[in-house]
């Protein structure tokens, strides 16, 4: 019922750009802009991601370091190395590696404070947004141009806690968040009213963060080799869990989780060439 929205649909707000600072082979360094809980130079290792990147890299020896900049600048510089989700950037640039190392989940979030409408924490079809405006992240959406014939307006920021206040005010009637960053978000702004934001799943599967290596990154076979040797490491002894339970407050089913993280891993795994 959504499969077009997911088609057109992506996140790109925590997207970083990998690229090698020095010749060394062991020393890499990324960009990211502010997405807590995934990405954030406040937070210890960087946020979740940040803490997964940290630990992969202690696993397998790689010296990766990350770079906080803003959102706009990372959306304008297409040339580098990525770290986000493969269905955005792979129409845009062909990759010589990539590595998935995470998941994530969207959802629509709209404002109540009152439960009288149960039937409104809900959604079956796209067809429930027409004559409604939808508040998203800056560069998420790829093509606007289906919404707009079906009457669908979107208004998008670069900020998320903008989002959630218009959301708030009444402003914009929905707003498209991952859902890590909208709890946070929500928490942070409006502690007290938490449960004022209906939280409404539009998708089945969890979308991949992958770290995304280009033809021209140095030592790039070796590095991608290393990292998937560093993430196997740090899910075979239990870190990985840790690190998701520590940012998490649902609970979520393990073999689960890993089955659809090695399946995005099946999908974009490339073989070295020899």
């Amino acid at each position: 019922m959504f499969q077009r929205i997911l088609l057109s649909f992506v996140i790109i707000f925590y997207s970083t750009y990998l690229y090698a600072e020095n010749l060394e082979m062991n020393s890499i360094v990324l960009e990211a802009n502010e997405a807590p809980p995934f990405w954030s130079k406040v937070l210890p290792h960087n946020g979740m991601a940040g803490e997964i990147i940290y630990e992969i890299s202690k696993a397998c020896a790689i010296n990766t370091t990350i770079i906080f900049k803003p959102l706009s600048r990372l959306i304008e510089d297409d040339t580098n190395n990525d770290l986000g989700n493969p269905a955005f950037f792979i129409d845009n640039q062909d990759f010589k590696q990539i590595i998935p190392i995470a998941l994530y989940n969207i959802s629509l979030y709209r404002y109540s404070n009152s439960n009288s409408n149960s039937n409104s924490n809900t959604i079956k079809s796209i067809d429930e947004l027409v004559g409604k405006s939808v508040g998203l992240i800056k560069g998420a959406l790829i093509d606007s141009t289906y919404f707009k014939e079906k009457g669908i307006d979107f208004e998008e920021s670069y900020s998320h806690q903008s989002l959630f206040k218009k959301l708030k005010l009444g402003r914009i009637d929905y707003v498209i968040e991952i859902d890590l960053v909208s709890q946070q978000t929500i928490r942070k702004l409006f502690p007290l009213e938490v449960d004022n934001f209906i939280q409404i799943p539009i998708q089945r599967f969890s979308n991949p963060i992958a770290i995304m290596l280009a033809h021209e990154q140095e030592n790039v076979d070796y590095i991608a080799n290393k990292y998937r040797e560093g993430l196997k490491k740090i899910i075979e002894n239990g870190v990985y869990e840790k690190i998701l339970k520590k940012y998490s407050n649902k609970r979520f089913v393990k073999a689960d989780l890993l089955k659809n993280l090695q399946r995005y891993n099946l999908l974009y795994y490339v073989e070295d060439e020899e």
